[in-house]
C-alpha cells in the first residue's frame, strides 16, 4: 500500500495522538517538545490557583513546573476520554520530602483541546487530597485561589521552605518569624501558613519547633552534652517550655530522657 493510500486517522484519534505525545514529552521532562506541541494561541488555565498563562508567561510556567516536578510520581487514574477536539485526563500526583515522606498528594482533571494538530487550550482542575490521617480536611478552593496557591505550587513551596531551612539553618534563630521567612523565600505569609496548615496539618510554630528538634537528633554528639537551658538556647527556643513541648511532639520523650540515652521511637505524627 502506498503512503497516499493509507487512510488518515479520524479527528478523535488525531486529537488523542497529539495529547498522548504531549503527555509523553511532559513525563520525560522534554520542555521544548512540550512547547512545540502548543498552538500559537495556546492558553493554560490553572483553576486551583486562579491563574491563566499564555505567550511568554506560559513558556516560563511550563519550564518551571517541569523542572521542579518529580515527574515519575504522576499516575493516570483511567483511560483518556475523547470528545471531538477535546481530551479529558484524570491523574494523581504526589509530592515527597527529601527523605521520602509523603507531604501531599492531589487529584487533577485536565481538559485538553486540540486545533490543527496542536494543543490550543488546557483547563486544569486540582484538589488537594489527604495523604495521612493527621492532615486536616481538604479546604475550600476559594481560599487557595485567593492566595494563588494550587496544590502543585503548594508542594513547590514546601520544598523551597525545606531547602531554605537546610541551607540557612534559620530555624536556629530565636527570633525567627513567619514574616522573615516570607521575605527570604519570596512567598507571602498567607501562602506559607496555608501550605503548612493544609498540607502538613501544622502551624508555623509547630513546624519550626519540629525542625529544631530534628536538627538536635541529627547532631546528637553536639547537643546531648548541653544543659537543658543551653540546649533550648542553642536550638533557638525562647523558653525551656517550648523545648519540652516540641521534643515530646517529635519523639514522645523529654529532652532529659533523650540526653540520658533513652532510645528515640519512631517519630510521632
Amino acid at each position: 500500500m502506498h503512503p497516499e493510500d493509507v487512510p488518515a486517522p479520524d479527528a478523535a484519534s488525531a486529537t488523542l495522538l497529539t495529547v498522548n505525545a504531549h503527555n509523553r514529552a511532559w513525563g520525560q521532562g522534554q520542555v521544548e517538545r512540550v512547547l512545540a506541541l502548543y498552538h500559537p494561541d495556546m492558553v493554560f488555565h490553572d483553576h486551583a490557583a486562579g491563574a491563566t498563562y499564555r505567550g511568554p508567561e506560559l513558556h516560563d510556567h511550563v519550564c518551571s513546573v517541569i523542572q521542579r516536578s518529580s515527574l515519575n510520581t504522576l499516575v493516570y487514574l483511567d483511560r483518556p476520554h475523547v470528545d471531538g477536539d477535546t481530551v479529558v485526563l484524570r491523574y494523581r500526583e504526589t509530592v515527597r520530602a527529601a527523605d521520602g515522606d509523603e507531604w501531599l498528594s492531589f487529584s487533577a482533571c485536565d481538559c485538553v483541546r486540540v486545533r490543527d494538530g496542536l494543543i490550543v487550550e488546557i483547563h486544569e482542575y486540582a484538589i488537594l487530597q489527604q495523604a495521612a490521617p493527621r492532615r486536616q480536611t481538604t479546604p475550600g478552593r476559594s481560599e487557595a485561589t485567593r492566595i494563588g496557591l494550587s496544590p502543585r505550587a503548594m508542594g513547590f513551596l514546601l520544598r523551597d521552605l525545606q531547602t531554605y531551612f537546610d541551607k540557612e539553618k534559620a530555624f536556629l534563630q530565636p527570633g525567627l518569624s513567619l514574616q522573615q521567612i516570607a521575605a527570604d523565600t519570596g512567598y507571602t505569609r498567607n501562602q506559607i501558613s496555608y501550605a503548612l496548615n493544609h498540607a502538613l496539618g501544622q502551624t508555623f510554630y509547630r513546624f519550626l519547633g519540629r525542625a529544631r528538634v530534628r536538627y538536635a537528633l541529627n547532631h546528637a554528639d553536639r547537643f546531648r552534652p548541653l544543659s537543658i537551658n543551653s540546649l533550648a538556647q542553642a536550638l533557638g527556643f525562647r523558653s525551656v517550655t517550648g523545648l519540652y513541648r516540641s521534643f515530646h511532639d517529635v519523639t514522645g520523650l523529654t529532652p532529659k530522657q533523650w540526653q540520658d540515652g533513652a532510645p528515640v521511637p519512631n517519630e510521632k505524627s
